[in-house]
């Protein structure tokens, strides 16, 4: 037999098969439904750029992964599937041709496949209307490269393990468990372990089977490199292909070494015991075995009652579960499970190098996903769960066994019960192992605080839920469908499908298969108020997935009936008087529950699609827009009642502003912003007024005053609030106050006054589909915007009243002036001896209390510091109050006194670890307490950092100096925060622990990023304020010394710090680090914050030789460069004559922190290549430009090298 015959052959047979078409029809559909709805986040991006079509090719290419493996399964194993084996390994055909030809037809039809991608990209562009302004050029190469470069080497790559695995496993499942572990397991395991434990990036694109590395770095690539930039096969990338390739080329040549064209012999440890003892056990004589032979006829009694049924159901279920596990699939399954959490445990378990206590909430977040979750790993065993139901479906088809099992007296409802309950088992045995590793892994890290209980909850409870609903559609899909492979890809798309589901417009989880609103778990309020919705929701669909059920049993595929109508017609005789009870039963859940659902989703609560809330916002300024810039009177006082009632999750509260109109023009009209959620009661004035507008839909109301409010004079707005929880949305549970743990800020229920611009739109293509401008924040150099500020940061005066349930501790802003009960209620009386912004909030919960002083030595001002934390979260109380302690004394003594009497932190319940700074108090989410910090000293110390960051917003930001509301406002808050807080680290713990604060912002700022940004001055970007300017402060002391610039930002404090107009901008502190830096360094200012300078450094040699017993000679050969980007990203080289370190280090010392510089001095580095000759006192392991990344490089790999001594020949390689 010819190899043409054969591959013609597995192509024409493969090409008649309907899985193929579908498989093309999704690879086909894919990128025209998201080339539709997908939308660039840059305007200057053309719909059609190269990179769009990249990014559309990965993820087109991933779900081809996870349903085509039908193609290459069937091909390798259709022999064995059809019983044909015997007869075709007969056959005189070589190896070579047999698999060859299979293995070519399979890739071939994955390639045409692969081709409908770019060809559906092209044509979406073409038969639908898009604005020509949107489109770029046609440009071919790009199509060209992506398809040969990104999706041919996937297509040999994945074809070639599916095709191996089938093969040598002689079952075509293995072919799907082959592309589960190219994705999802391959690239996030191996990524992780580069990245967390290599830190090395790169590695990641090396090791990147499917792409995804490339379109990751998709984010750094300019807009004019989005337009115009196609793939270029350089580099790792390069690698990369090569490394794949050869893999795929190995495994089809250990493939061709082990195939044998002759039946499989068992090889397992167990069947070579069972024919070794075979030899040695003689077989009796037949004689004497007829002899002995009696016959006994048993009297078989007859019984095919409910008893019977479940022992069938109960006996086919296990013989289901035996199937799975004993296969070595399922223990393939198993392994990647066990796998995936060792690895996976390093990534939720550590954060910034810090290692994360094995919590509770920390494990429920690793061991624990929605159905929907599309990236997470254990996206597996939904995928799993998919194949294995084809496989328990087609079990005895495809042994050839269904012609007499389906004559036996078993009903269909223990047919399929069976097998449900048999993947049910597995599913068990999955998540048990999940629960075994959420008590190793603590028990390992020597944690003992994990609460088991909520664990099996969570995990056999809830997930177990989630997943049982999902193997009932999968199993029902198979039944119904009646062809394995096409099952498979149906049940894929209907999973895909449930997790795009917003994307096609169905939002409502009374319309997405297994959908909830969601839960979550913390320490402080356990399940909250999320498991009553979730429970209904669960109801709702046992209700569909019984009548899955019901439908899956009348269409049951027994012996010749497999067609559809001959299906149809056997339905009207199975359906009984039990089907008919299940499935009114089925209805009648379906009906009550969705019912008692859409009461509480779309009645008791508001329901609106995305697209509507979107036009919400749109017209909130279309209508009210046109008063954003009228005058109106400013906020200066508030006095507020808030009543707490945690149990009924509740707050009332009443409230008095002060407003003064501090324009120069009368004020007869005040515009007032509600909130949908709550409800307002009258708005009352304390002088005759009119109502003239309210519109509760978009939370804007008008009154005019019958007497206008003068300049300088003041008037008092009363008002009441009710915040009362009714029913249940369907996605986002509200739980702002919650039995244990409330937390809302003021904006989340009181009224504002006049029109709120941080309601508008931001993407500029939402604006301009509403005939809205570009959205833009107030230009830095208009003179008239410095005397804004942004909603919230006006300062007032603030007195409240908060009470709460009996027992709880409730927390407001300003200092604590009485306490008391009455009526079973808790009263907290708090004011503030001080103005704050107009920023603030309330807390309730069950808190532990620590109190401290401090005292400041030069003024002898005394500040009393508060702590309220969950009782379980003391362990790092000490090291909060010692960092509070620390910043007291730092920035008191750099920038100037505290102005309020006290200071309180308090921990907000949920997961998040995030700070929040505001006047006089700080708050932080539950997870931050979770680092792991004692047996570790060397680590980064995440608690006090953070706390000094937040304490320093009470002079930058939150308190004192407020920015206006300008470009560059990030840098006058967070630049300052950040920068202090650095120096305030450096000073406690010393300059190596500064270092590693530094080097963890430089990697989160320079890997991956674009360099399209706006100059520092003008940053609006919060990762640049974080990152890029504290980066710049901190070169700039290296430059000029901390005195000069930590004197500059006290001059700026003083000037702007008074929380009055005119506001600091960026502008300001610019002018007070140029009136501190001398001229010779005039030029790093500009570079940094005028103008978006990148500098290219790189050491391309460094040679030393022993010139006496102490004394080496260092030569470095060095290339530099420095460019200019502008916001297209477009680069501009400039000349180069810039003060630039140059360091050489000697030989790493275990006992020491870091190896000891011998050489460490500025030079004048120009231009291009030059080289550098240094004596140092003293034996040099490595050496290069700029060793502490003082300026802004985006290769940080390639500033140092380790030095070669003359006479070797190769480099040292220790650890340096």
């Amino acid at each position: 037999m010819k190899f043409w015959k054969i591959f013609s052959f597995e192509f024409s047979y493969q090409l008649r098969t309907v899985s193929t078409w579908i498989f093309l029809g999704i690879a086909f559909l894919f990128p025209l439904f998201f080339s539709a709805i997908g939308q660039s986040s840059d305007e200057a991006v053309f719909l059609n750029a190269p990179s769009f079509l990249i990014f559309i090719t990965v993820f087109a290419s991933v779900i081809w992964l996870i349903t085509s493996g039908a193609i290459a399964g069937h091909a390798g194993t259709r022999d064995i599937q059809t019983k044909m084996h015997p007869l075709t390994f007969t056959l005189p055909v070589s190896k070579a041709k047999y698999l060859g030809g299979r293995f070519l037809a399979a890739f071939l039809l994955n390639a045409l496949i692969h081709l409908s991608i770019p060809i559906a990209f092209f044509l979406s562009f073409h038969i639908r209307t898009v604005d020509p302004g949107q489109l770029g050029p046609f440009r071919p190469e790009a199509f060209l490269t992506t398809y040969f470069y990104l999706s041919l080497p996937l297509a040999f790559v994945a074809t070639a393990c599916q095709f191996a695995g089938a093969v040598l496993e002689r079952s075509a499942i293995v072919a799907y468990i082959a592309s589960i572990l190219l994705f999802p397991i391959a690239f996030p395991l191996i990524g992780t372990v580069a990245a967390k434990l290599a830190g090395n990036w790169e590695l990641v694109k090396l090791i990147d089977p499917v792409g995804f590395s490339i379109a990751g770095t998709l984010d750094t690539w300019t807009p004019f490199e989005k337009n115009n930039r196609v793939i270029e096969l350089e580099g790792m990338f390069l690698w990369n292909r090569f490394m794949w390739l050869s893999i795929a080329l190995a495994l089809l040549a250990f493939t061709y070494y082990r195939f044998q064209l002759a039946h499989p012999i068992a090889s397992t440890w167990w069947s070579r015991l069972r024919r070794k003892r075979s030899k040695h056990t003689p077989a009796p004589a037949l004689s004497r075995v007829v002899e002995h032979l009696k016959v006994s006829v048993p009297q078989v009694n007859r019984n095919f009652g409910f008893t019977a049924q479940v022992r069938q159901t109960l006996a086919i279920a296990w013989s289901s579960f035996g199937t799975i596990v004993r296969s070595k699939a399922g223990l393939i399954a198993v392994g990647l499970l066990a796998v995936q959490m060792i690895v996976f445990a390093f990534e939720y378990l550590e954060f910034r190098g810090v290692p994360q206590y094995p919590t509770t909430i920390n494990l429920l977040v690793m061991l624990t996903a929605s159905l929907r979750d599309f990236q997470t790993p254990l996206i597996i065993i939904p995928m799993l769960i998919a194949f294995y139901a084809g496989e328990l479906v087609w079990r005895e088809r495809e042994a050839g066994l269904n012609r007499i099992s389906d004559t036996m007296p078993v009903s269909e409802w223990s047919l399929y019960l069976g097998k449900f309950f048999g993947l049910a088992l597995i599913i068990l045995v999955w998540l048990g192992f999940l629960m075994v590793a959420g008590i190793v892994i603590p028990v390992t890290m020597g944690y003992t605080n994990a609460d088991t209980v909520v664990l099996v909850k969570a995990l056999f409870g809830i997930q177990f839920t989630n997943y049982l609903l999902f193997a009932l559609l999968a199993l029902s899909v198979h039944v119904l469908v009646n062809q394995k492979y096409v099952g498979h890809v149906v049940i894929i798309m209907l999973y895909l499908s449930m997790v795009f589901a917003a994307k096609i417009g169905i939002e409502h989880n009374l319309l997405i298969y297994a959908s909830d609103p969601g839960w979550s778990y913390t320490d402080m309020r356990g399940f909250g108020p999320y498991l009553g919705p979730w429970l209904w929701f669960k109801i709702y669909w046992v209700g569909w997935a019984i009548l899955l059920a019901v439908v899956a049993r009348l269409l049951w595929v027994r012996s010749m009936s497999d067609d559809l109508r001959m299906r149809m017609q056997l339905t009207r005789h199975r359906f009984t008087r039990t089907t008919a009870l299940t499935t009114a039963v089925a209805v009648g859940v379906i009906l009550f529950s969705g019912t008692y659902i859409f009461y509480n989703t779309n009645v008791l609560n508001n329901y609106t699609t995305a697209s509507e809330r979107t036009e919400l916002v749109a017209q909130y300024e279309l209508k009210y827009g046109k008063y954003k810039h009228i005058p109106q009177p400013l906020l200066r006082g508030t006095k507020l009642q808030v009543e707490i009632y945690p149990a009924e999750r509740k707050a009332d509260i009443q409230g008095t502003y002060t407003l003064v109109n501090k324009s120069t023009l009368p004020i007869d009209t005040v515009h007032l912003a509600t909130i949908e959620a709550v409800k307002t009661g009258a708005i009352k004035f304390d002088r005759p007024f009119k109502r003239i507008l309210v519109d509760e839909e978009l939370g804007h109301s008008i009154y005019t005053l019958n007497q206008p409010l003068q300049p300088g004079d003041s008037l008092r707005l009363s008002f009441d609030v009710q915040y009362h929880v009714k029913g249940f949305p369907h996605k986002g549970i509200d739980a702002s106050v919650i039995q244990n743990g409330t937390y809302f800020i003021n904006y989340d229920l009181l009224p504002a006054i006049g029109y709120q611009a941080m309601r508008e739109l931001r993407g500029n293509g939402e604006r301009k589909k509403y005939g809205l401008g570009p959205w833009a924040i107030p230009s830095l150099y208009n003179s008239a915007n410095i005397n804004r500020v942004m909603p919230g940061q006006e300062l007032i005066n603030f007195e409240a009243v908060v009470s709460t349930a009996k027992g709880q501790v409730a927390i407001g802003p300003g200092t604590l002036l009485k306490k008391w009960t009455e009526k079973g209620r808790s009263y907290f009386h708090y004011t503030t001896s001080a103005p704050i912004r107009n920023n603030y909030s309330f807390f309730s919960a069950k808190y532990a209390t620590h109190k401290a002083t401090w005292k400041n030595p030069a003024s002898g001002q005394t500040i009393a510091i508060r702590l309220y934390y969950h009782p379980e979260h003391g362990e790092h109380i000490g090291r909060m109050v010692k960092s509070i302690k620390d910043s007291f004394a730092y920035y008191t003594k750099k920038y100037g006194p505290y102005p309020y009497s006290h200071i309180t932190i308090v921990e907000r319940s949920g997961y998040a670890s995030e700070l929040n700074a505001e006047p006089t108090t700080v708050d932080y989410g539950e997870s931050f307490t979770f680092s792991s910090l004692k047996d570790n000293p060397w680590a980064l110390d995440l608690i006090y950092f953070p706390i000094a960051h937040e304490v320093a917003h009470q002079w930058w930001g939150a308190a004192q100096l407020l920015p206006a509301h300008v470009e560059g406002g990030i840098v006058v808050s967070e630049t300052l925060a950040n920068y202090s807080s650095l120096q305030l680290v450096e000073e406690t713990y010393g300059k190596e622990h500064a270092k590693k604060l530094l080097d963890m912002w430089r990697k989160s700022y320079e890997v991956p990023r674009s360099r399209a940004t706006a100059p520092l001055l003008q940053a609006a970007d919060a990762f640049i304020g974080y990152r890029k300017g504290p980066l710049a402060l901190h070169a700039l002391t290296e430059y000029i010394g901390k005195d000069p610039v930590n004197d500059a930002l006290r001059k700026l404090i003083e000037k702007y710090g008074s929380g009055k107009p005119p506001y600091a901008t960026s502008l300001d502190l610019y002018r007070e680090l140029k009136a501190a830096t001398p001229d010779s360094l005039q030029y790093l200012l500009q570079d940094y914050f005028e103008k978006n300078v990148y500098w290219q450094l790189k050491t391309e040699q460094a040679d030393a030789k022993q010139l006496d017993k102490n004394t080496w000679q260092v030569t470095l050969k060095v290339h530099a460069q420095k460019v200019v980007v502008d916001s297209t990203g477009a680069e501009n080289p400039v000349p180069m004559n810039d003060w630039v370190e140059i360091g050489i280090f000697a030989p790493w010392q275990k006992d020491k922190k870091s190896d000891k510089p011998l050489y460490l001095r500025k030079h004048r580095i120009r231009s291009g290549k030059q080289t550098i000759t240094i004596n140092v006192a003293g034996k040099p392991a490595r050496a290069g430009i700029d060793p502490n990344f003082l300026l802004i490089d985006l290769n940080l790999d390639n500033n140092t090298k380790n030095v070669k001594m003359e006479g070797d020949n190769k480099e040292e390689f220790e650890l340096i």
